[in-house]
């Protein structure tokens, strides 16, 4: 059963947002199922079933397990979470995971600040170091996704009719098209801009348009823009459809760019620490799974596209064998001076007032204790 959230959320995210537009930054934030920066609408909450594993948790433990509440939005990216719960590990750690579900990830930052969840799944965005700045308790704890060659989930799909004709064979000849990018003020743009510099353009030589990935798709269909940087598995869905090709991943010309991560609130950093370590030696279990089966290549392919099936909108197995999957580092390292270098992106844009202390934006407490529970990933 599908419930509502709080319609508290609804009206301090909308107030979030106004500010973030003030200070000239959308809320941007994840994908949403379609692959766009969604509205600010109430999200989901999802009742969660208990572990595919049964033996992992032994069935005396079952009453004492605590729920965590934690925000997502359908993304691949996530899949350290769905491992850790349908696997058992948030059980063997004494948690159950509610899931609740958000159209964006920048509309968790409200709930996760006030107490209302425990730990989200969150973009790098200048919305989000805004909000730092501004006082809001969520911090940084550990990355999820970066671009890596052949990882890069981020493709640029060119028109099919422009690639037919040989019309875009490099960056430089980017010049003067339409293209749709997901969002403004986050890594999307940043990276959109990269690509342009590798032609010796900048983003007055282009006409940049936001939109989200499912509307890019109709768009490079009816030629209304030349060429779309979505994520997977849109990026493979337009070029399924015949609208587009795809071109070139990010990582070619980006790459290592930290991309999501996991945020806490004061649930975990302040109130319960406990709890929050417990729950990223869950996490670390599963990204550890997914990164063994996906990228090391040590077998359980098919057990990840069926978690992923059960979890996503993307519910086509055949569609798993054709996208670029998502890297996820075994230990979960924070590339802090390609952080760094976004959030002066963000300040040399307006987007940002000033760049917040790493040492403020990231708790690498509950990492750390990961790791000495379970030791480097071989």
């Amino acid at each position: 059963m599908v419930r509502r959230r709080y319609t508290r959320w609804l009206l301090i995210g909308v107030l979030l947002a106004l500010a973030s537009l003030a200070l000239g930054s959308p809320p941007g934030g994840l994908a949403s199922p379609a692959g766009g920066v969604s509205s600010a609408r109430a999200g989901a909450r999802v009742a969660v079933a208990a572990p595919a594993d049964a033996e992992a948790a032994p069935a005396s433990a079952l009453p004492q397990l605590r729920e965590t509440r934690v925000g997502v939005v359908y993304s691949s990216s996530e899949i350290g979470i769905y491992l850790a719960q349908e696997r058992g590990y948030f059980a063997e750690q004494g948690l159950t995971a509610d899931y609740v579900r958000f159209d964006s990830g920048a509309f968790a930052v409200t709930p996760l600040s006030v107490g209302d969840l425990e730990a989200s799944s969150g973009v790098v965005s200048a919305a989000l170091f805004n909000a730092m700045n501004r006082g809001v308790d969520v911090r940084l704890v550990s990355p999820q996704s970066r671009y890596d060659l052949g990882y890069s989930q981020l493709i640029m799909d060119v028109r099919k009719d422009l690639a037919d004709a040989g019309a875009i064979r490099d960056y430089a000849d980017l010049r003067g098209r339409n293209i749709g990018i997901m969002s403004f003020g986050s890594t999307v743009e940043l990276v959109a801009e990269r690509a342009l510099q590798r032609g010796g353009l900048t983003a007055d030589d282009v006409n940049l348009v936001q939109m989200g990935a499912a509307d890019q798709i109709t768009a490079l269909g009816n030629r209304a823009i030349d060429v779309g940087l979505m994520t997977e598995p849109q990026a493979t869905i337009a070029q399924d459809r015949g609208a587009a090709v795809k071109w070139r991943e990010a990582a070619e010309w980006s790459p290592g760019i930290q991309v999501s991560n996991i945020l806490y609130g004061p649930n975990y950093t302040v109130r319960d620490v406990d709890a929050g370590q417990r729950f990223m030696v869950a996490y670390l279990k599963g990204v550890r799974d997914y990164y063994n089966a996906i990228i090391a290549n040590r077998g359980g392919r098919e057990e990840i596209i069926d978690v992923l099936m059960r979890q996503t909108p993307y519910k086509d197995r055949a569609l798993y064998d054709r996208i670029l999957w998502v890297y996820i580092d075994p230990n979960l390292r924070l590339n802090e001076d390609d952080l760094r270098t976004t959030m002066q992106w963000f300040v040399s844009k307006g987007l940002l007032d000033r760049a917040p202390e790493l040492s403020t934006a990231v708790d690498n407490r509950f990492l750390q204790h990961a790791l000495s529970q379970l030791g480097p990933w071989q």
